[in-house]
Protein backbone atom coordinates (compact mmCIF):
# COMPACT_ATOMS: atom_id res chain seq x y z
CA UNK A 1 0.00 0.00 0.00
CA UNK A 2 1.20 3.39 -1.00
CA UNK A 3 1.03 6.98 1.09
CA UNK A 4 -0.46 8.19 -2.00
CA UNK A 5 -3.50 5.60 -2.33
CA UNK A 6 -4.27 5.59 1.40
CA UNK A 7 -4.66 9.38 1.65
CA UNK A 8 -7.00 9.62 -0.76
CA UNK A 9 -9.84 8.78 2.20
CA UNK A 10 -7.59 11.34 4.70
CA UNK A 11 -8.79 14.84 2.50
CA UNK A 12 -9.52 17.53 4.96
CA UNK A 13 -13.13 18.45 4.66
CA UNK A 14 -13.20 21.88 6.93
CA UNK A 15 -13.46 24.64 4.76
CA UNK A 16 -11.66 26.53 7.35
CA UNK A 17 -8.32 24.84 6.29
CA UNK A 18 -7.75 26.94 3.00
CA UNK A 19 -4.19 28.05 4.33
CA UNK A 20 -2.56 31.31 3.90
CA UNK A 21 1.32 32.02 2.78
CA UNK A 22 2.65 34.66 0.51
CA UNK A 23 0.87 35.30 -3.00
CA UNK A 24 -2.21 34.87 -4.77
CA UNK A 25 -2.55 34.18 -8.65
CA UNK A 26 -4.42 35.13 -11.22
CA UNK A 27 -5.71 33.28 -14.60
CA UNK A 28 -6.30 36.13 -17.35
CA UNK A 29 -6.73 35.37 -21.26
CA UNK A 30 -3.98 36.81 -23.14
CA UNK A 31 -6.54 38.02 -25.93
CA UNK A 32 -5.99 41.84 -25.26
CA UNK A 33 -9.02 42.77 -23.23
CA UNK A 34 -9.69 41.27 -19.20
CA UNK A 35 -12.88 41.05 -18.40
CA UNK A 36 -14.81 42.81 -15.82
CA UNK A 37 -16.08 41.45 -12.91
CA UNK A 38 -19.28 42.90 -13.67
CA UNK A 39 -19.14 41.56 -16.82
CA UNK A 40 -20.36 37.92 -16.30
CA UNK A 41 -19.88 35.20 -18.88
CA UNK A 42 -21.67 32.27 -19.78
CA UNK A 43 -19.23 29.06 -19.06
CA UNK A 44 -18.71 27.66 -22.39
CA UNK A 45 -20.36 24.76 -23.72
CA UNK A 46 -20.04 21.65 -26.16
CA UNK A 47 -21.97 24.40 -28.82
CA UNK A 48 -19.91 27.67 -27.98
CA UNK A 49 -16.72 25.47 -28.49
CA UNK A 50 -17.87 24.27 -32.24
CA UNK A 51 -18.77 27.99 -32.98
CA UNK A 52 -15.60 29.64 -31.46
CA UNK A 53 -13.40 27.47 -33.50
CA UNK A 54 -15.25 28.20 -36.53
CA UNK A 55 -16.36 24.39 -37.38
CA UNK A 56 -20.28 25.27 -37.58
CA UNK A 57 -22.36 28.64 -37.46
CA UNK A 58 -24.39 30.35 -35.17
CA UNK A 59 -28.31 29.44 -36.14
CA UNK A 60 -27.04 26.36 -38.05
CA UNK A 61 -29.96 24.16 -39.04
CA UNK A 62 -29.37 20.76 -37.15
CA UNK A 63 -31.29 17.19 -36.59
CA UNK A 64 -31.84 14.10 -34.71
CA UNK A 65 -32.20 11.09 -36.33
CA UNK A 66 -32.09 7.63 -35.01
CA UNK A 67 -30.20 4.46 -35.58
CA UNK A 68 -32.81 3.34 -38.34
CA UNK A 69 -31.98 7.29 -40.08
CA UNK A 70 -35.49 8.56 -39.17
CA UNK A 71 -35.51 12.36 -38.35
CA UNK A 72 -37.20 12.76 -34.83
CA UNK A 73 -36.51 16.82 -34.41
CA UNK A 74 -35.04 20.08 -36.27
CA UNK A 75 -33.54 22.63 -34.32
CA UNK A 76 -30.69 25.06 -34.30
CA UNK A 77 -27.44 25.79 -32.73
CA UNK A 78 -26.81 28.57 -30.51
CA UNK A 79 -23.83 29.28 -28.13
CA UNK A 80 -25.89 27.96 -25.25
CA UNK A 81 -28.06 24.92 -26.64
CA UNK A 82 -30.32 23.88 -29.73
CA UNK A 83 -33.87 25.99 -30.38
CA UNK A 84 -36.00 23.44 -31.05
CA UNK A 85 -37.71 23.96 -34.59
CA UNK A 86 -41.65 22.87 -33.38
CA UNK A 87 -41.75 24.78 -29.49
CA UNK A 88 -39.46 27.22 -30.39
CA UNK A 89 -37.43 25.99 -27.06
CA UNK A 90 -33.70 26.32 -26.17
CA UNK A 91 -32.27 22.85 -24.76
CA UNK A 92 -28.77 21.61 -24.07
CA UNK A 93 -26.88 18.29 -26.13
CA UNK A 94 -28.81 15.97 -24.09
CA UNK A 95 -31.84 17.51 -23.02
CA UNK A 96 -32.79 17.93 -27.19
CA UNK A 97 -32.29 14.00 -27.41
CA UNK A 98 -34.63 13.46 -24.53
CA UNK A 99 -36.93 16.25 -26.14
CA UNK A 100 -36.59 13.90 -29.42
CA UNK A 101 -37.94 10.44 -27.73
CA UNK A 102 -34.44 8.99 -27.68
CA UNK A 103 -32.94 7.08 -24.68
CA UNK A 104 -29.28 6.29 -26.63
CA UNK A 105 -27.59 8.77 -24.15
CA UNK A 106 -25.22 9.89 -26.73
CA UNK A 107 -26.47 13.00 -28.79
CA UNK A 108 -23.48 14.51 -30.63
CA UNK A 109 -23.61 11.09 -32.35
CA UNK A 110 -27.07 11.50 -33.95
CA UNK A 111 -27.49 15.05 -33.46
CA UNK A 112 -26.90 15.94 -37.57
CA UNK A 113 -25.95 18.94 -39.56
CA UNK A 114 -28.52 19.66 -42.01
CA UNK A 115 -25.96 20.84 -44.46
CA UNK A 116 -25.52 17.98 -46.86
CA UNK A 117 -22.07 17.15 -44.81
CA UNK A 118 -23.59 14.35 -43.29
CA UNK A 119 -21.62 15.43 -40.29
CA UNK A 120 -22.78 14.29 -36.83
CA UNK A 121 -21.73 17.06 -33.79
CA UNK A 122 -19.13 14.19 -32.51
CA UNK A 123 -17.73 14.00 -35.92
CA UNK A 124 -17.88 18.13 -35.48
CA UNK A 125 -15.93 17.90 -32.33
CA UNK A 126 -13.05 15.56 -33.52
CA UNK A 127 -12.12 18.36 -36.04
CA UNK A 128 -11.49 20.43 -32.86
CA UNK A 129 -9.43 17.75 -31.18
CA UNK A 130 -5.74 18.56 -30.59
CA UNK A 131 -6.36 22.24 -31.17
CA UNK A 132 -5.93 24.23 -27.78
CA UNK A 133 -9.59 25.16 -27.04
CA UNK A 134 -8.17 28.34 -24.73
CA UNK A 135 -5.44 30.71 -25.59
CA UNK A 136 -2.64 29.98 -22.94
CA UNK A 137 -2.87 32.18 -19.43
CA UNK A 138 -0.76 34.16 -17.74
CA UNK A 139 0.21 34.11 -13.93
CA UNK A 140 -0.38 38.15 -12.46
CA UNK A 141 1.30 38.20 -9.54
CA UNK A 142 -0.49 39.96 -6.59
CA UNK A 143 2.23 40.17 -4.22
CA UNK A 144 5.11 38.69 -3.39
CA UNK A 145 7.28 35.67 -5.78
CA UNK A 146 5.88 33.13 -7.25
CA UNK A 147 7.32 30.08 -6.10
CA UNK A 148 5.74 27.11 -8.11
CA UNK A 149 6.24 23.87 -6.58
CA UNK A 150 3.55 21.99 -9.59
CA UNK A 151 6.48 21.35 -11.83
CA UNK A 152 5.89 22.10 -15.41
CA UNK A 153 2.10 21.16 -14.93
CA UNK A 154 -0.28 24.41 -15.98
CA UNK A 155 -2.83 25.99 -13.61
CA UNK A 156 -6.31 25.08 -14.33
CA UNK A 157 -8.55 26.72 -16.94
CA UNK A 158 -11.85 26.33 -14.77
CA UNK A 159 -12.88 25.78 -11.24
CA UNK A 160 -12.23 23.06 -9.36
CA UNK A 161 -15.70 23.07 -7.53
CA UNK A 162 -18.48 24.45 -10.18
CA UNK A 163 -16.57 23.98 -13.60
CA UNK A 164 -16.84 27.34 -15.09
CA UNK A 165 -14.25 29.77 -16.14
CA UNK A 166 -14.53 33.51 -15.26
CA UNK A 167 -12.03 35.03 -13.22
CA UNK A 168 -9.96 32.29 -11.20
CA UNK A 169 -7.17 31.99 -8.34
CA UNK A 170 -4.76 29.49 -8.41
CA UNK A 171 -3.71 27.22 -5.56
CA UNK A 172 0.19 27.75 -4.54
CA UNK A 173 0.75 24.46 -4.36
CA UNK A 174 -1.05 22.49 -7.09
CA UNK A 175 -2.67 23.46 -10.57
CA UNK A 176 -6.23 23.63 -8.82
CA UNK A 177 -8.26 26.97 -9.90
CA UNK A 178 -11.06 28.49 -8.42
CA UNK A 179 -13.83 31.05 -8.13
CA UNK A 180 -13.37 33.10 -4.68
CA UNK A 181 -17.32 32.53 -3.93
CA UNK A 182 -16.99 28.57 -5.04
CA UNK A 183 -14.43 28.39 -1.64
CA UNK A 184 -16.66 30.48 0.59
CA UNK A 185 -14.26 33.90 0.53
CA UNK A 186 -16.08 37.03 -0.36
CA UNK A 187 -12.84 38.83 -1.41
CA UNK A 188 -8.67 37.67 -2.05
CA UNK A 189 -6.47 38.74 0.55
CA UNK A 190 -3.61 40.23 -1.01
CA UNK A 191 -1.19 39.85 2.01
CA UNK A 192 -1.51 36.07 1.48
CA UNK A 193 -1.52 33.10 -0.22
CA UNK A 194 -5.02 30.80 -0.99
CA UNK A 195 -4.49 26.94 -0.76
CA UNK A 196 -7.28 25.03 -1.55
CA UNK A 197 -8.36 22.92 1.32
CA UNK A 198 -7.78 19.46 -0.56
CA UNK A 199 -3.97 20.77 -0.97
CA UNK A 200 -2.04 18.99 0.85
CA UNK A 201 2.05 19.40 1.43
CA UNK A 202 4.54 18.53 4.38
CA UNK A 203 3.73 15.35 6.53
CA UNK A 204 -0.12 14.05 6.44
CA UNK A 205 -1.47 10.90 8.24
CA UNK A 206 -1.83 7.92 6.10
CA UNK A 207 -5.10 7.82 7.81
CA UNK A 208 -7.79 10.71 9.39
CA UNK A 209 -9.83 8.51 11.39
CA UNK A 210 -10.00 4.49 12.09
CA UNK A 211 -13.45 5.17 9.49
CA UNK A 212 -11.44 5.89 6.44
CA UNK A 213 -8.78 2.94 7.41
CA UNK A 214 -11.28 0.82 7.68
CA UNK A 215 -12.96 1.39 4.50
CA UNK A 216 -9.34 1.40 2.94
CA UNK A 217 -9.08 -1.69 3.91
CA UNK A 218 -12.61 -3.04 3.37
CA UNK A 219 -12.12 -2.08 -0.40
CA UNK A 220 -8.62 -3.28 -0.73
CA UNK A 221 -10.21 -7.32 0.06
CA UNK A 222 -13.18 -6.65 -2.14
CA UNK A 223 -10.44 -6.01 -6.10
CA UNK A 224 -10.71 -9.02 -7.41
CA UNK A 225 -12.58 -11.38 -5.17
CA UNK A 226 -15.98 -12.47 -7.08
CA UNK A 227 -19.71 -12.62 -5.37
CA UNK A 228 -22.32 -14.56 -6.37
CA UNK A 229 -25.30 -12.33 -6.21
CA UNK A 230 -27.78 -14.88 -8.34
CA UNK A 231 -27.57 -17.89 -10.40
CA UNK A 232 -24.90 -17.04 -13.07
CA UNK A 233 -24.33 -13.57 -12.08
CA UNK A 234 -20.80 -12.48 -10.08
CA UNK A 235 -20.12 -9.02 -9.05
CA UNK A 236 -16.89 -7.72 -8.55
CA UNK A 237 -15.10 -5.12 -7.71
CA UNK A 238 -11.57 -4.15 -9.57
CA UNK A 239 -9.03 -1.36 -9.73
CA UNK A 240 -5.67 -1.31 -12.13
CA UNK A 241 -2.61 -2.46 -10.66
CA UNK A 242 0.86 -2.03 -11.88
CA UNK A 243 1.53 -5.79 -10.73
CA UNK A 244 2.23 -8.23 -13.67
CA UNK A 245 1.18 -11.40 -12.59
CA UNK A 246 -1.57 -13.48 -14.23
CA UNK A 247 -4.41 -12.66 -11.84
CA UNK A 248 -3.51 -8.98 -12.19
CA UNK A 249 -3.30 -9.88 -15.52
CA UNK A 250 -6.67 -11.63 -15.94
CA UNK A 251 -8.30 -7.84 -13.72
CA UNK A 252 -6.76 -5.51 -16.68
CA UNK A 253 -8.68 -7.80 -19.43
CA UNK A 254 -11.93 -7.41 -17.38
CA UNK A 255 -11.12 -3.40 -17.39
CA UNK A 256 -10.91 -3.06 -21.01
CA UNK A 257 -14.30 -5.08 -21.06
CA UNK A 258 -15.59 -2.70 -19.07
CA UNK A 259 -14.37 0.30 -21.20
CA UNK A 260 -15.76 -1.16 -23.86
CA UNK A 261 -19.17 -1.49 -22.63
CA UNK A 262 -18.86 2.24 -21.99
CA UNK A 263 -18.00 3.26 -25.23
CA UNK A 264 -20.87 1.21 -26.12
CA UNK A 265 -23.39 3.10 -24.20
CA UNK A 266 -22.08 6.77 -24.43
CA UNK A 267 -19.95 8.04 -26.61
CA UNK A 268 -16.85 8.77 -25.71
CA UNK A 269 -16.72 11.69 -23.62
CA UNK A 270 -13.44 13.80 -23.94
CA UNK A 271 -12.92 16.43 -21.89
CA UNK A 272 -12.70 19.92 -23.32
CA UNK A 273 -9.16 20.49 -21.90
CA UNK A 274 -7.47 17.67 -20.82
CA UNK A 275 -8.60 16.04 -24.60
CA UNK A 276 -8.90 12.79 -22.92
CA UNK A 277 -11.17 9.82 -22.67
CA UNK A 278 -12.88 10.55 -19.71
CA UNK A 279 -14.09 6.80 -19.29
CA UNK A 280 -11.04 5.29 -20.11
CA UNK A 281 -9.09 7.65 -17.49
CA UNK A 282 -11.71 6.92 -14.51
CA UNK A 283 -11.74 2.76 -15.30
CA UNK A 284 -7.81 2.82 -15.52
CA UNK A 285 -7.51 5.08 -12.31
CA UNK A 286 -5.18 7.61 -14.52
CA UNK A 287 -3.56 10.51 -12.23
CA UNK A 288 -3.23 13.75 -12.38
CA UNK A 289 -1.36 16.72 -10.23
CA UNK A 290 -5.03 18.68 -11.21
CA UNK A 291 -7.76 17.26 -8.57
CA UNK A 292 -10.39 17.68 -11.00
CA UNK A 293 -9.16 15.12 -13.49
CA UNK A 294 -7.26 13.25 -11.11
CA UNK A 295 -9.04 10.08 -11.05
CA UNK A 296 -6.51 7.28 -8.90
CA UNK A 297 -9.28 7.18 -6.12
CA UNK A 298 -11.98 5.43 -8.28
CA UNK A 299 -12.49 1.62 -8.56
CA UNK A 300 -14.50 -0.09 -11.11
CA UNK A 301 -17.99 -2.51 -10.53
CA UNK A 302 -18.87 -5.28 -12.81
CA UNK A 303 -21.24 -7.60 -12.81
CA UNK A 304 -21.08 -10.46 -14.92
CA UNK A 305 -23.43 -13.40 -16.16
CA UNK A 306 -21.68 -16.60 -17.57
CA UNK A 307 -18.18 -14.51 -17.66
CA UNK A 308 -19.85 -12.11 -19.73
CA UNK A 309 -19.88 -8.24 -18.54
CA UNK A 310 -23.18 -7.45 -18.66
CA UNK A 311 -22.97 -4.32 -16.70
CA UNK A 312 -20.53 -1.94 -15.32
CA UNK A 313 -20.28 1.01 -12.80
CA UNK A 314 -17.77 3.66 -11.57
CA UNK A 315 -17.16 4.15 -8.05
CA UNK A 316 -15.39 6.21 -5.79
CA UNK A 317 -15.09 6.75 -1.73
CA UNK A 318 -13.37 9.78 -0.20
CA UNK A 319 -14.57 9.16 2.95
CA UNK A 320 -17.69 7.80 5.55
CA UNK A 321 -19.55 10.90 4.42
CA UNK A 322 -19.66 9.89 0.64
CA UNK A 323 -19.31 8.05 -2.38
CA UNK A 324 -19.69 8.84 -5.69
CA UNK A 325 -21.33 6.64 -9.45
CA UNK A 326 -20.32 8.67 -11.71
CA UNK A 327 -20.66 6.43 -14.55
CA UNK A 328 -22.69 3.41 -14.89
CA UNK A 329 -23.48 1.04 -18.66
CA UNK A 330 -25.41 -2.09 -19.14
CA UNK A 331 -24.24 -3.71 -22.71
CA UNK A 332 -27.90 -3.23 -24.98
CA UNK A 333 -27.61 -7.34 -25.22
CA UNK A 334 -28.10 -7.41 -21.51
CA UNK A 335 -30.60 -4.54 -20.72
CA UNK A 336 -34.22 -4.82 -19.61
CA UNK A 337 -33.89 -7.76 -17.11
CA UNK A 338 -32.86 -5.51 -13.97
CA UNK A 339 -28.76 -5.90 -14.25
CA UNK A 340 -27.98 -2.57 -13.01
CA UNK A 341 -30.35 -2.97 -9.70
CA UNK A 342 -28.51 -5.86 -8.46
CA UNK A 343 -25.35 -4.39 -9.26
CA UNK A 344 -26.03 -1.12 -7.64
CA UNK A 345 -27.90 -2.79 -4.87
CA UNK A 346 -24.53 -5.00 -4.05
CA UNK A 347 -22.51 -2.08 -4.16
CA UNK A 348 -24.89 -0.72 -2.06
CA UNK A 349 -24.69 -3.43 0.50
CA UNK A 350 -20.85 -3.14 0.46
CA UNK A 351 -20.71 0.19 1.40
CA UNK A 352 -23.14 0.24 4.05
CA UNK A 353 -21.00 -2.72 5.57
CA UNK A 354 -17.41 0.22 5.18
CA UNK A 355 -20.34 2.61 7.06
CA UNK A 356 -20.88 4.73 4.39
CA UNK A 357 -23.26 7.03 4.47
CA UNK A 358 -24.40 8.41 1.19
CA UNK A 359 -24.34 7.30 -2.51
CA UNK A 360 -24.59 10.37 -4.97
CA UNK A 361 -24.20 10.62 -9.13
CA UNK A 362 -24.94 12.56 -11.71
CA UNK A 363 -28.24 11.70 -13.81
CA UNK A 364 -29.00 12.20 -17.29
CA UNK A 365 -32.65 13.55 -17.45
CA UNK A 366 -33.69 10.34 -19.36
CA UNK A 367 -32.57 8.20 -16.64
CA UNK A 368 -33.81 10.16 -13.78
CA UNK A 369 -37.42 7.95 -13.70
CA UNK A 370 -34.84 4.79 -13.39
CA UNK A 371 -32.62 6.53 -10.59
CA UNK A 372 -35.98 7.36 -8.35
CA UNK A 373 -36.88 3.42 -8.57
CA UNK A 374 -33.37 2.25 -7.60
CA UNK A 375 -34.25 5.17 -4.47
CA UNK A 376 -32.37 7.93 -5.36
CA UNK A 377 -33.50 11.17 -5.14
CA UNK A 378 -32.32 15.18 -6.72
CA UNK A 379 -30.19 16.85 -4.24
CA UNK A 380 -31.26 20.38 -3.43
CA UNK A 381 -29.81 23.07 -4.71
CA UNK A 382 -27.74 23.95 -1.42
CA UNK A 383 -26.73 20.55 -0.54
CA UNK A 384 -25.34 20.32 -3.84
CA UNK A 385 -23.38 23.61 -3.26
CA UNK A 386 -22.11 22.45 0.07
CA UNK A 387 -21.01 18.78 -1.22
CA UNK A 388 -18.69 20.29 -4.14
CA UNK A 389 -17.57 22.64 -1.92
CA UNK A 390 -16.17 19.97 0.59
CA UNK A 391 -15.44 17.05 -2.61
CA UNK A 392 -13.99 17.38 -5.89
CA UNK A 393 -17.09 14.90 -8.09
CA UNK A 394 -16.88 13.97 -11.67
CA UNK A 395 -20.32 15.93 -12.87
CA UNK A 396 -21.07 15.94 -16.55
CA UNK A 397 -23.28 18.89 -18.03
CA UNK A 398 -26.55 18.57 -18.41
CA UNK A 399 -26.76 16.02 -15.76
CA UNK A 400 -28.94 16.15 -12.40
CA UNK A 401 -26.89 15.43 -9.11
CA UNK A 402 -29.13 12.51 -6.62
CA UNK A 403 -28.22 10.90 -3.94
CA UNK A 404 -29.21 8.00 -1.90
CA UNK A 405 -28.89 7.98 2.10
CA UNK A 406 -27.23 4.50 2.63
CA UNK A 407 -26.39 5.84 6.85
CA UNK A 408 -28.04 8.36 9.04
CA UNK A 409 -25.57 10.65 7.77
CA UNK A 410 -23.41 13.94 9.79
CA UNK A 411 -23.66 17.61 9.22
CA UNK A 412 -21.09 18.47 6.48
Amino acid sequence: MTKSNASLLCQDQNPSSIRKGKCVKLLKKLNGDLKKANNPRKPRTALSLLIDNNVVLPMAKVYYRNKAGVLLKKGRITRDGIVCDCCLKNFALTAFETHAGSTYHRPAAFIMLDDGSGRSLSDCHKQVDGSNTFKKVSKVQIKGQYNSSCGSESPDLVCSVCGNEEELIVCQQCPAAFHLKCVGLKQMKTKSSEYWKNCHTGNVNWFCSHSCENIFYGLEKLIGNPIQVEENLSWTLLKKSNNGDSDHHDDKKKLSAAVDVMHECFETSKDFYTGRDVAEDVIFGRESKLKRVDFKGFYTVILEEKGDVATVATVRVHDKRVAELPLAATKFSHRRRGMCRVLVDELEKQLRELMVERLVLPAVPSALETWTKLGFSKMRDEDKSSLLQNYTLLDFQGTIMCQKILKTHSPW
